[in-house]
C-alpha cells in the first residue's frame, strides 16, 4: 500500500504542481539571446527585405494607402536614416538571425505644442518567428534609451486602426491615444463635354 501523504504535502502539492508546469510548459524564448544594437550598412539587404514585410501585410490591408512593396524603395530610405545625425537605425538579432528593427528620428512640433521636439519611433518591425517573443519591447526600449539621452521626454509614433495587435502591444507597454489622424478619399474630377 503506497503511504499516505502528509497534510504538509497537500499544501505545498499545488506549488510543485505550478513550478512543474512552468518548467514544463516555458516559451521558446525564454531560451533566446536577442540582443538590440545600431544598424551597419552590411544590414541594410536584410533589413529592407524586412520592411518589406510590414509593407505587404500593411497594403493587404488597405491597397488605397499603402503601396505594394516592390514599389517601395526600403534600401534608400534606411541608408538615409543611417547618414541622417537625427535619426538611429536599431537591429534586433538573435545569435546572427535578423529579429527586428526600429527607427526613431527627431522632430520638430508645431509652435503650438508641448514640446516643441520630440522623437519619432518612425517604423518598428519584427520578424515572423520572433513575435511575441520580447523583441519589440527590447527594441523600443533601445528607442526610450536613445530619446533620453537626447534629453527629451516624448516618444510618439502612429500605429494604422486596422493593427488590432500593434495597437493592443503599444498600448501595454505605456503608450496612449492622444490624437486620431483621419482622411477622406475624393472621388477623382471627370471632365465634363459641352
Amino acid at each position: 500500500m503506497p503511504p499516505i501523504p502528509t497534510p504538509e504535502f497537500w499544501l505545498l502539492a499545488p506549488l510543485h504542481l505550478l513550478f512543474a508546469i512552468r518548467e514544463v510548459s516555458l516559451p521558446s524564448f525564454y531560451l533566446m539571446k536577442v540582443s538590440v544594437r545600431p544598424a551597419r550598412p552590411e544590414d541594410l539587404v536584410a533589413l529592407a527585405r524586412l520592411l518589406d514585410e510590414i509593407v505587404a501585410f500593411h497594403h493587404g490591408e488597405d491597397p488605397t494607402q499603402f503601396r505594394e512593396p516592390a514599389a517601395v524603395e526600403h534600401y534608400h530610405y534606411l541608408e538615409e536614416r543611417l547618414q541622417d545625425p537625427d535619426a538611429a537605425v536599431f537591429v534586433a538579432e538573435d545569435q546572427g538571425d535578423l529579429a527586428g528593427i526600429a527607427i526613431t528620428v527627431i522632430r520638430e512640433a508645431p509652435p503650438l505644442l508641448n514640446p516643441n521636439r520630440f522623437v519619432l519611433l518612425e517604423n518598428l518591425a519584427v520578424a515572423t518567428k520572433f513575435r511575441r517573443t520580447g523583441v519589440g519591447r527590447k527594441l523600443v526600449d533601445a528607442a526610450i534609451l536613445w530619446t533620453r539621452a537626447r534629453d527629451m521626454q516624448e516618444l510618439d509614433l502612429n500605429v494604422y486602426e486596422f493593427n488590432h495587435s500593434a495597437i493592443r502591444f503599444y498600448e501595454a507597454i505605456g503608450f496612449r491615444t492622444v490624437s486620431r489622424r483621419m482622411k477622406r478619399t475624393l472621388a477623382p474630377l471627370v471632365e465634363t463635354k459641352r
